[in-house]
């Protein structure tokens, strides 16, 4: 039995089946999770649902089901940045090339000074999204494991010299 819900975020209709624990869904729009109540009717969220055998594993898989998605969002971002400050490049030597050439052909005016303003502009906005294309670059290579703490124990592992006296009750 299929269920309409809304998302919380855009209002697109989700047609999920409900389960006897909340889940947690993506909108297929926006991408905003929106949590689905139990078959109950009881809303509650994915903390306060019972405990089940394979249901940890599933907020694994959903937990990186959602990384996944963020790191993908932040690369594309980061691209589309690029393109952004490639963009605002090229019209800023356009823009610079029509200056001097109207400032040669006509002196000092209006038109020369408004076409250096602007690329005066366009750099910014080059180095605006040049910024911005570094900061996405981090945040999609940032690690969301847990920094390790200390040294790791290596003290259950043997240190080989045990192999050739397994070999020896093979015999």
């Amino acid at each position: 039995m299929e269920a309409g819900f809304a998302c919380p975020q855009c209002g697109a209709a989700l047609d999920v089946t409900p389960t006897d624990v909340p889940q947690e869904i993506a909108c297929p729009q926006c991408g905003t999770l929106a949590v689905i109540p139990a078959a109950e009717g009881e809303v509650g969220s994915i903390e306060d649902s019972p405990p089940a055998g394979d249901r940890e594993d599933e907020l694994s898989g959903l937990r990186i089901r959602q990384l996944a998605a963020a790191r993908r969002a932040a690369y594309r971002s980061r691209s589309h940045c690029v393109v952004g400050a490639l963009i605002c490049v090229v019209a800023v030597v356009q823009l610079t090339w029509n200056g001097v050439r109207s400032l040669l052909a006509s002196g000092f005016g209006a038109r020369p000074i408004a076409y250096l303003l602007v690329a005066g502009i366009a750099v910014w906005g080059a180095v605006f999204f040049f910024r911005k294309a570094m900061e996405l670059d981090r945040e999609a290579k940032r690690s969301d494991l847990p920094a390790a703490t200390g040294e790791p124990d290596f003290t259950p592992l043997g240190d080989g010299s045990q192999q050739w006296k397994n070999l020896d009750e093979v015999r």
